[in-house]
């Protein structure tokens, strides 16, 4: 009888050494009992890692979002305007005596100074202070707070004809002689006993525009301008003055001189721009009809601001804003002599 093909195979035969071998490639590649525990452990491990990152990071953009809040929206302050830089305005005199910055489009009061307590002839506008030129020959400068005090250097007792400031400077004119403070220095340029100066501007370089007219003759005034840090004024021959300047003031490109258009006719005037170091003429100027006829010097004054803009103003509390080739009638507290007194307002 032979064997059955079922039957189990001897060890030594070749199909069990088959059968073996087979078995143990199986064992490499079938996992253990504890292989689907360790795995599902190591997955745990890296998820919790993943979830501690993502959560540190949304902790950190949410912080680093709260910081600009802070910064960019938190504090809307407007920062304090000293009491010259206020744009679009221009420093006025109300009837009571109270020193006042008027908004020139609405006319509003944006800013008091206070009542300096003595009559006022001519005012000034620095960066961050009010200087106002009194009766006695005094200057006071005024600040925001409703603070003054009157300036060093200038003797009281002769007559402010004419004050301006920039940069910390303050010029002002008595008769024929002109202060220039500086902090705690004093620079006094005489002229001669027979003229006087009738208007002064300052630039931010110290050079000194001056408006001279001669107490001995009739004539017109003439255009002088005093170098920075010089003690002698050269005359402007090479300028044609027709029948004089009035008033002047400096601009970004040179000097703004006012004066009139005809030297019978004193209710029309005309601005020009001219080089201070040559004479020449640098714009061709606009004209334009004043209220009534000037009756004297003093009752006129220009001023300009940081845009080159020039604001005429008169005594009777007219105002004209030149920008440009533009002029248009002002229309702030004093355009109609409302609630202010005779003395020009300046910007």
């Amino acid at each position: 009888m032979t064997e059955s093909d079922t039957a189990p195979p001897d060890g030594s035969s070749d199909e069990q050494l088959v059968r073996n071998g087979l078995h143990a490639l199986v064992a490499d590649v079938e996992p253990s009992a504890t292989a689907l525990p360790r795995v599902l452990a190591g997955r745990r491990r890296r998820t919790g890692v993943r979830t501690l990152l993502g959560v540190t990071g949304a902790v950190a953009a949410t912080t680093a979002a709260l910081l600009l809040t802070l910064v960019f929206l938190v504090d809307r302050t407007p920062p304090t305007v000293p009491a010259g830089t206020a744009p679009d305005s221009y420093v006025a005199q109300l009837a009571d005596g109270t020193l006042v910055s008027v908004m020139l489009e609405t006319g509003e009061v944006r800013q008091e100074f206070g009542r300096p307590g003595a009559e006022i002839t001519a005012l000034a506008r620095g960066e961050k202070h009010v200087y106002a030129a009194t009766a006695d020959g005094g200057v006071l400068r005024m600040g925001a707070a409703g603070s003054f005090r009157r300036m060093r250097g200038v003797v009281p007792g002769d007559e402010v004809t004419a004050i301006d400031t920039s940069e910390g400077r303050l010029a002002v004119a008595s008769g024929n002689r002109v202060a220039l403070v500086s902090r705690n220095t004093t620079r006094r340029i005489t002229l001669s006993a027979e003229l006087v100066v009738r208007d002064l501007a300052l630039d931010r370089s110290g050079r000194l525009a001056l408006v001279v007219g001669d107490r001995t003759i009739s004539g017109p005034p003439t255009l002088r301008v005093v170098p920075a840090g010089g003690d002698s004024a050269v005359r402007l021959d090479t300028f044609e003055v027709g029948c004089g300047p009035l008033r002047t003031a400096w601009t970004s490109t040179g000097l703004a001189v006012l004066r009139p258009i005809e030297c019978a006719v004193t209710d029309a005037v005309r601005i020009t721009t001219i080089d201070p170091a040559t004479g020449s003429r640098i714009g061709g100027g606009v004209h334009f009809g004043l209220d009534r006829p000037l009756g004297a010097i003093g009752d006129i004054r220009v001023s300009t601001d940081a845009t080159d803009r020039i604001l005429v103003a008169t005594t009777s509390g007219r105002m004209w804003l030149v920008d440009g080739a533009g002029v248009d009638p002002a229309t702030g507290q004093c355009a109609s002599r409302r609630d202010c007194t005779s003395v020009p307002p300046v910007m």
